[in-house]
């Protein structure tokens, strides 16, 4: 059975990528040990000794009908490798290269449960046309420049000016990021259009998948889409990535609250969303154009109370417009780099 019900042509498609990752250590692997033969007095005879004993103990284990027990020898061979390594100034790692998911060893499973690496490549593939997804590996906190906002327009709740509250939210996304895991930290940017909330958002989910985390971030009206096809389809089809990621991603983003169809399935989708990843300490950011009393308007006094309960609200305001428009103007992010 497929994964999450992918297609069979995008599942082959994640598998191909793993084994060409096994494909490519092995062949590093022998690459380095050709190199060892050579440049490394004693490599190869260690070498040729540990080939000789493991078939003289497979050879003795097939004819007494028992099982061959290579442990020994191979914890044997391992050290006296490392210490030869050791001696001739290589690193003791240099045969046993790492792995890109050391947690499965580029299997894409671990005790037969797709590993997180898997399911962070199922939904880039699945969600590969979103374009708030396709943005967020080249959106980066370096280019969040607060002259964009200026210090005369007040907050008339807060007293805080645009700028103030820019810095506030740049430093909540970063913090964000950097103590990611350590507790749920939900955040909701609202404000007017085009003043960074989308930006700031892809700056977090970019960070952190570049740290291996899975991220789904999707517009509102495509969110409730996903949830509609899961509840109202006639086929049974209940497992697929698009609904599951919903509830199991490390991070999910909603963008643009507000702009969906309001009615009953929406109302008590977002609470399920919102309660069921509380439940399972899983975080939350949401950005919206709606204000504090847009939302309590517009949405039950139940997600009212848990937005307000469990998240950190930062406003966003001042150019309307601008600010994204002038991002277009920037030189390209650089590929490596922090956040």
């Amino acid at each position: 059975m497929n994964f999450m019900k992918l297609t069979n042509t995008q599942y082959n498609s994640i598998m191909q990528e793993y084994r060409r990752l096994q494909q490519d250590r092995d062949e590093l692997i022998r690459k380095r040990k050709r190199e060892l033969r050579e440049k490394v007095p004693g490599f190869a005879r260690l070498d040729d000794d540990f080939i000789a004993q493991g078939r003289k103990a497979l050879f003795d284990s097939l004819s007494q009908g028992g099982r061959a027990d290579f442990k020994g020898l191979t914890e044997s061979v391992i050290f006296q490798e490392k210490d030869l390594l050791r001696r001739n100034g290589y690193p003791e790692d240099y045969l046993d290269p790492p792995y890109q998911c050391p947690d499965c060893r580029d299997s894409g499973y671990i005790d037969g449960e797709p590993c997180h690496c898997m399911k962070k490549r199922a939904i880039e593939i699945v969600f590969k046309d979103e374009p708030v997804m396709k943005r967020m590996l080249t959106d980066r906190f370096s280019d969040f420049s607060l002259d964009y906002y200026p210090t005369d327009r007040i907050d008339p709740q807060t007293g805080a000016s645009a700028r103030d509250w820019a810095k506030r939210a740049l430093e909540a996304s970063r913090g964000f990021v950097d103590t990611f895991g350590d507790g749920i930290r939900n955040i909701v940017f609202y404000g007017s259009a085009g003043s960074g909330k989308t930006f700031l958002s892809s700056c977090i989910a970019g960070s952190l998948l570049r740290e291996g985390k899975t991220v789904l971030y999707l517009s509102a009206a495509r969110l409730f889409d996903v949830m509609a096809d899961h509840s109202f389809r006639r086929d049974g089809y209940s497992d697929d990535v698009g609904y599951t990621s919903i509830f199991s991603s490390d991070l999910l983003i909603i963008d643009d609250l507000g702009t969906e169809i309001s009615n009953a399935f929406t109302s008590l989708s977002l609470f399920d969303v919102i309660q069921s990843r509380a439940s399972s300490e899983k975080a939350v950011i949401i950005s919206t154009n709606l204000d504090l009393k847009e939302i309590r308007g517009r949405y039950t006094d139940r997600i009212y109370s848990r937005l307000i309960e469990r998240y950190n609200f930062y406003h966003l305001f001042g150019f309307d417009g601008r600010y994204e428009n002038g991002l277009k103007n920037l030189k390209p992010a650089k590929k490596n780099g922090g956040h």
